[in-house]
Formats: structure tokens, sequence, C-alpha cells
């Protein structure tokens, strides 16, 4: 019995926990629907979790899309400890302009960007009565667009309410002067006997080639996930018709 006793008062052997990511870069490409939004929502929270001391890198490329859609992703950067960083690469239109304005971190836009936002576009049906409710909700909805805008910039909410009316396009320096970004990343047009390395470990020293570097990588891990993925089904399938 004693033997039982001190058994049972020996330490059991504890899983070693798992490593933290290293990549801490998320791209927000194409349309802001379900398939793009909901994993970067995911992947915020994930990297928060693992180390919220480190700062998130928010690479945008996106047209907008779902206006609800755009507002969670900000709504998540707004409530972590980890700081985002969000970079604008080709363009941030609409949805994606707001993602972008509302890092929580250092705001940047390739030289040769495209920014622009506007007014929700807002379709109603149905009866007078249903039509009064969603002509409702729609004001209620740009007003919250005009804080948000005004929060991020430090414009006036007037001049917003102005400029919000119809597409309103900036170039990456317009944007810097607006407020809706902190930092143009210029080009950078490498000479022959430049051999200065584009692999920079920080944000703030990261130029174009680190920044392809980074998305080739991703790509490459997507697709060795999913190369796996397929692998594993195929065996599974084989021990099935067993």
């Amino acid at each position: 019995m004693k033997k039982k006793n001190q058994d049972n008062n020996q330490e059991k052997p504890q899983t070693p926990a798992a490593p933290k990511p290293t990549n801490r870069d998320i791209f927000v490409f194409g349309r802001l629907e379900n398939d793009v939004a909901l994993p970067v929502i995911r992947r915020i929270l994930k990297l928060n979790q693992s180390d919220p001391a480190k700062p998130i890198n928010l690479y945008i490329n996106s047209s907008g899309g779902n206006g609800y859609n755009a507002d969670a992703i900000i709504a998540v950067m707004s409530q972590i400890e980890a700081k985002v960083n969000t970079i604008c690469l080709g363009h941030a239109l609409s949805g994606a302009c707001e993602i972008l304005a509302a890092g929580t971190g250092e705001r940047s836009a390739y030289e040769f960007a495209t920014l622009m936002f506007h007014q929700t576009l807002w379709e109603a049906d149905g009866d007078i009565t249903n039509l009064e409710i969603q002509a409702a909700q729609g004001q209620r909805f740009r007003q919250a667009q005009i804080e948000v805008l005004h929060r991020c910039t430090g414009q006036s909410r007037e001049r917003i309410r102005k400029d919000i009316e119809r597409d309103h396009y900036l170039t990456a320096h317009d944007a810097l002067e607006y407020g809706l970004i902190d930092k143009v990343c210029a080009h950078k047009k490498k000479g022959r006997g430049d051999k200065t390395s584009a692999n920079h470990k920080g944000h703030n020293q990261q130029g174009p080639d680190s920044i392809a570097d980074s998305m080739v990588k991703a790509v490459k891990q997507q697709k060795i996930a999913a190369a796996s993925a397929v692998k594993k089904k195929s065996q599974a399938r084989a021990r099935k018709s067993k």
C-alpha cells in the first residue's frame, strides 16, 4: 500500500508545449467574403494567443466586399493585445481601406498603391415599411463608417461625411496626408552593385522584395498543407478498401 501511494505522488511526465509560430504575416487578398475574412480572423486570434507582445503584419490587396466582414476584422484588431501593422500592396478599396486605416500598429502603403473609401452600397426591397427600416439601417451603417474613419484619421466628421458620398480615391501620398496611413513604402530600384539583403527581420525594414519573399513562403506552405491533406485522404481510402 505504501509503495502504491508513493507511485501516485510521483510527477507524471508532461507533454512539451507546442512551439510558437514564427511567421506572423497574414494576407488579405480578394473580396472580403466569408472564405477570406474568417481565416484572417482565426489567424489573428491564434497569433495573439501565441505571443501578444509581438506585432502581426496584415498585408492587404483587396477591392473590399462584405462591409460586415470588414467590421469584424476591425473589431478583432481593436480588441487584441498584439499590435497589427497594416500594409497595402496593390490596392485597398472600400472596406479594405477601412481595415488598412484601422491598423493598431504602423499603417503603410506601397508607393504606387491605390486606396479608396466610399459609403457602403445598400440594397433593399419589400413593402414601404420594410424599405423605411432598411433605409434607417443604411444610415446607421454609414454613420458608423464615418465614426471609424474619423477616429482612425483625425479628420473631422463633416469632411468625411462629404468625402464618403462618392468614391474617394487616394494615392499612397494622399492617404498619408489624409491620415489613413503612417508611412509610404518607396519603390526601390536596385543597381548591379547593390548587395543589400532583402531578408529583413523587422517590419519597419521591409521593402518590396522582402514582402514578395514572405508571400512566396506563404504560398509554398499552403501547397504543402494541401498536398498533405490529399495524401491523408488517399491513405484513408486505401485503408477502407482493405
